[in-house]
């Protein structure tokens, strides 16, 4: 069951939808660099990101990286987002190329080991990995995960062994790309598989649920997304599942965007860590007006472990103009039930499918109801311009990434996206701290500081002091309040 704190949220969701009464607003920080070794022009592109429950403090990005030929670069910080530091992770020496891209960072909530992977695309390439462990100031070496010369398209995650849920030493390392699901039972030095998914898909990305079930969605080049799991650690996968219907269709281009980079439809998927609830999100077309297709991105939810999912229903704001489109969604659910997603759009500039570049601006949208009501911040500063990503306009990357993990006073969501201010293409992120109740005064700590907050603002009958949202400012709020307190993330 949930906790007594997210049905505390949720109520309140509710009745501050009825009465006027809001949560917390977010705090989101500035955009900030995070690629600070890169003194060049060259593109930066299709972002990974992640961070741990266990050490909210230690997050990881990774990129592609066209400063010297094509690598995979990632970021870490190691003090919460103060500073960063770049740097390319290779394959071992005899598995590399010049081509070395497809980054993807997982996470173990459970003990905060870190792990980036990307691909080798060489005859002798493949998957590769590396770990960091709890309290290491880098990672380790990269060991081969897989060794094919026709790997593609790979995302990567941790989730807990079904037969064993409460033994963090026994959490498996997954990895769903296009031949199948690798696992790894020893935290990825060795691997087994892959087990076959669903041949002539992409996009495959794999999740885990808190009952150990591994779920996969992929996008089946036509209208088609689509859902399998499994109860017995990746060892088998049961039968697609329809997830959602596409009412347009179209390949790995750009023919529905200004710009002249390419968007492939992907869906971008996430599991609650609490009650298991699946997420899906995805760009589709809501209409066409002089000859410019509006796309919008589409939600999903299953409750019941992905039988039946509901309605797909439009998510961002700037839906129904034909000269907005919203696109490479990225979805993440905290363990108070929160969902947050990342996204690109191009709403604040007035432009045409047929314009050369792109006027672009990356978004922040979260529910804190299971997806019913959604509250959408504009990230990037300025709209900016895909002319300047270091491509020539002709590559912004096929999709985002967004970490996220629960601290003792709030939730923290870690977007990492593209900017070209400065007509220079470098990655951006910004802290997004989402404060529980009990942190009222949203600094990141629970201490006697809220409380003289609370108190003063429920003295002057502040709106956000009636903690209960009945329109009267008595006891029964100071009680709701310092539950919360007591227990502000539980």
């Amino acid at each position: 069951m949930r906790s007594t704190r997210t049905l505390v949220l949720s109520t309140l969701a509710a009745v501050g939808a009825a009465c006027g009464v809001s949560l917390a607003q977010p705090v989101i920080g500035p955009q900030k660099r995070v690629d600070p070794n890169n003194s060049t022009n060259a593109a930066v592109n299709e972002t990974s990101m992640s961070t741990t429950d266990a050490d909210p403090t230690d997050i990881v990005g990774g990129w592609n990286d066209y400063r010297s030929n094509i690598k995979s670069f990632f970021t870490l910080s190691l003090d919460g987002g103060a500073t960063w530091n770049d740097f390319a992770v290779r394959p071992p020496a005899a598995n590399q190329s010049t081509v070395e891209g497809d980054p993807m960072a997982a996470h173990d909530h459970r003990d905060g080991t870190l792990y980036v992977g990307a691909m080798s695309f060489a005859g002798n390439g493949g998957i590769y990995i590396a770990r960091k462990d709890p309290g290491a100031s880098s990672f380790g070496p990269s060991v081969m995960a897989r060794v094919s010369g026709s790997v593609d398209k790979g995302w990567m995650c941790v989730g807990p062994d079904p037969t064993d849920l409460n033994n963090p030493a026994k959490s498996i390392v997954y990895i769903a790309y296009n031949q199948g699901m690798s696992r790894s039972t020893d935290r990825g030095a060795t691997w087994q598989g892959p087990v076959a998914l669903a041949s002539g898909s992409i996009g495959f990305l794999p999740r885990v649920g808190p009952s150990g079930t591994s779920y996969v969605t992929y996008w089946d080049f036509g209208n088609g997304i689509w859902l399998k799991k499994s109860t017995n650690g990746g060892q088998t996968y049961g039968a697609a599942i329809r997830v959602a219907t596409r009412l347009d269709v179209w390949g790995i281009d750009g023919t529905r965007f200004p710009g002249n980079f390419r968007v492939p439809p992907l869906t971008s998927f996430a599991v609650d860590p609490v009650n298991e609830n699946l997420y899906v999100v995805y760009p589709d077309t809501t209409q066409v007006v002089g000859g410019n297709r509006d796309v919008d991105l589409y939600f999903t939810k299953s409750t019941n472990g992905g039988s039946t999912w509901s309605t797909p229903k439009v998510i961002n704001g700037g839906a129904g103009n034909p000269q907005a489109d919203s696109f490479f969604p990225w979805v993440e659910v905290d363990r108070t039930g929160r969902i947050g997603v990342v996204f690109y759009d191009t709403r604040n500039v007035a432009q045409n499918d047929s314009a050369t570049n792109a006027w672009v601006d990356s978004y922040y949208t979260y529910s804190e109801d299971a997806g019913a009501t959604w509250h959408e911040s504009r990230l990037s500063p300025a709209s900016w311009n895909s002319q300047f990503d270091g491509n020539g306009g002709g590559f912004v990357g096929d999709y985002l990434g967004m970490g996220v993990a629960q601290g003792s006073a709030g939730s923290y969501f870690w977007p990492l996206y593209l900017d070209t201010k400065g007509n220079q293409p470098h990655q951006y992120t910004n802290k997004i701290y989402h404060p529980c109740l009990g942190d009222y005064n949203a600094d990141e700590t629970v201490n006697t500081l809220d409380v003289l907050a609370f108190l003063n603002d429920w003295n002057a009958h502040a709106p956000k002091a009636d903690v209960n949202g009945d329109g009267v400012w008595n006891t029964l709020d100071v009680l709701a309040f310092l539950n919360a307190w007591n227990a502000p993330c539980s």
